[in-house]
């Protein structure tokens, strides 16, 4: 099908969109509609092969992410051809490679200052290398996704360059004044992202005598995406990326891409506008790949970035409120924190991106509505959890640091790998081996709440190998004032090797983790979850999910988030409908829910089917 065909059916809608933000500007749709075209007629035959499924492989039990550092995993991008093996074998067929766009040198905030949209960081490789890894890793089955930095360049892009030489074409595409009376009219409704380091919205530029919009760091210029051709731009190094075969593209900071002043410049709808807009093009240019939108914003907000069945946005988003429950949940062996978290209805076609730890540190954004119905207060709970994490509490299994504490208002997120903050540190410092048994199984417990849920599940590297911290970074003068760089750390491939020839605890992990993908993958007997419900039941301790899967065949996932013994008392599942014998697929015991109760052991959790 050619593009005006495929257009004959979208061009009402989309150019709705389109002059909503851009009003009268035919001439510039002309233009756009030109480059759709010259991408979509120049598009490989074996990508339009996979664009046949367009984005089907999304809701596919078989689709497993990782997200990595190319130079913190392999080294480069030729190692990472070589090391396809261990994803094959781990079961991944997804790979997030963190920021691997070429960015401005020095300082460029962990590669999210870019300084070339069509070149590869020199430090991991070139661009034919890139492309050669996208061919490999297509031929074994395994998809890649990379960040697009969507908000702003870095200060030394070709744009920013000619900007600065005094082309009021190229000052145009940047939010750039003449006088500090707008920047000051702007602030006056503005938050701070990094207000320690990075004060302010606006940096002046001695060079030009100019302000310039800085909404993160001095080096990062926000892009004027109230300028059409800055529209245009964006959309043809999008579809540059998707053309090499990119299957995802992770939209970064996409709450901040439209400002208007008088506002905090955050979540306005034009930016629902120009999503849906982005969203449409690659359905129609490149329809078997993915957006995958980051909006660290409260889950009534985060949720909107799915869009609407009429007009739809980004086909995936982290589950961020999810991931900061299952650590919630954990501390306090309370599984309410989970099952009484708000449900959403979300387009078809979209989809959660679930995980227990990224890159990041643990922000905790916890409803405070929910809290108080459960009897908490939010401000006390909220510093029980960052006490808790980082350790300092006598009960505590966790061991990490504090990131951007604040002495005056005493908030705090927190750092860590997943092993370390789940016991498994401490239980080998204290060589205690009752407290590793429990880390062993709190681990697994925490991989299987993200890695059962409907969604796509996400682990971050060195977490399925239980890696610990690593507090090296602290001699590292680029690093030790960051202290997620505790949980970013050179993927120790020893241990993956050691662990084929031995029964170490990475060993265990690594085999546990190993286990639950391939349980993923078959216990809905190749058939998609198309609904998911929680169970409400008097045992604050246990977490009960329903799933119900495409071939209409209901599964039972029962969780015990306590290190005690917790009994399941049946005749509260009898009020679902539910009765009878069931299997466990794990273990193979059966499971009969016409006796009185069942007994979960620690940690334990059952996959159950009729």
């Amino acid at each position: 099908m050619d593009f005006e065909e495929k257009m004959t059916d979208q061009s009402e809608m989309f150019e709705k969109s389109y002059f909503e933000l851009y009003p009268g500007r035919n001439d510039a749709l002309e233009r756009l509609y030109a480059l759709m075209d010259k991408h979509h007629s120049n598009r490989s035959d074996a990508l339009k092969n996979r664009d046949k499924s367009g984005s089907e492989w999304l809701y596919s039990t078989d689709t497993v992410g990782i997200m990595l550092y190319v130079d913190l995993f392999s080294n480069n991008l030729k190692k990472l051809i070589e090391h396809s093996g261990y994803f094959k074998t781990l079961g991944i067929t997804l790979i997030h490679l963190m920021p691997i766009l070429k960015p401005r040198s020095g300082e460029n905030d962990g590669g999210y200052a870019v300084q070339d949209y069509r070149s590869i960081d020199p430090r991991i490789g070139t661009m034919k290398d890139f492309k050669r890894l996208v061919e490999h890793y297509h031929g074994i089955g395994i998809r890649l996704c990379i960040d697009y930095v969507v908000n702003h360049t870095a200060n030394d892009h070709e744009w920013a360059k000619k900007a600065l030489a005094g082309d009021e074409k190229y000052q145009k595409y940047y939010f750039m004044f003449d006088s500090d009376s707008i920047p000051k009219q702007f602030e006056t409704a503005l938050h701070e992202v990094f207000p320690k380091v990075a004060p302010g919205n606006f940096t002046y530029l001695d060079d030009i005598g100019k302000w310039v919009m800085t909404t993160f760091y001095p080096f990062q210029w926000d892009l004027n995406f109230r300028n059409p051709e800055v529209f245009y731009e964006m959309v043809d190094n999008l579809l540059y990326l998707t053309d090499i075969g990119v299957d995802m593209i992770r939209l970064d900071a996409i709450p901040y891409i439209w400002k208007t002043i008088g506002t905090d410049c955050k979540n306005l709808p034009e930016v629902h506008v120009l999503l849906s807009l982005f969203r449409k093009i690659i359905e129609i240019c490149a329809p078997s790949t993915a957006l995958l939108g980051e909006a660290i914003v409260e889950p009534d907000t985060i949720v909107k970035y799915f869009g609407e069945d009429e007009r739809l946005e980004c086909h995936s988003l982290y589950n961020a409120s999810y991931m900061v429950e299952i650590w919630n949940s954990i501390a306090t062996r309370d599984s309410r924190h989970i099952a009484w978290m708000k449900e959403y209805d979300i387009p078809a076609g979209s989809v959660w991106i679930n995980y227990a730890r990224c890159h990041d540190d643990i922000g905790w954004g916890l409803d405070a509505e929910k809290l108080g119905r459960m009897g908490f207060d939010p401000n006390a709970h909220k510093s029980f959890l960052i006490d808790f994490y980082l350790g300092s509490l006598e009960d505590s299994f966790s061991t990490g640091e504090l990131y951007e504490f604040n002495p005056v208002t005493m908030d705090a997120r927190n750092s860590g790998t997943l092993a370390s903050l789940a016991g498994l540190e401490q239980a080998i410092r204290l060589s205690d081996d009752y407290l590793l048994e429990l880390a062993l199984k709190r681990i697994r417990l925490i991989n299987a709440l993200f890695m059962l849920r409907k969604g796509i599940p996400m682990i971050y590297s060195g977490d399925e190998i239980g890696q610990l911290n690593n507090s090296g970074y602290l001699v590292d003068d680029h690093k030790k004032n960051d202290s997620r760089w505790l949980h970013r750390m050179v993927f120790d491939w020893e241990k993956t090797s050691k662990s084929q020839m031995t029964e170490s605890v990475h060993s265990k992990v690594l085999k546990s983790m190993t286990q639950l993908i391939e349980l993923r993958r078959h216990y809905t007997e190749d058939s998609s979850v198309v609904q998911e419900s929680i169970l409400r039941q008097s045992n604050d301790h246990v977490l009960v999910i329903c799933q119900i899967t495409e071939k209409n065949r209901a599964l039972l996932l029962i969780f015990n988030m306590s290190e005690d013994r917790q009994w399941l008392y049946t005749n509260e599942l009898k009020r679902y409908g539910l009765n009878g014998v069931w299997r466990e697929i794990i273990q193979g015991k059966t499971i009969d829910l016409d006796k009185k109760r069942v007994l979960l052991g620690p940690y334990e959790f059952f996959v159950t089917k009729m």
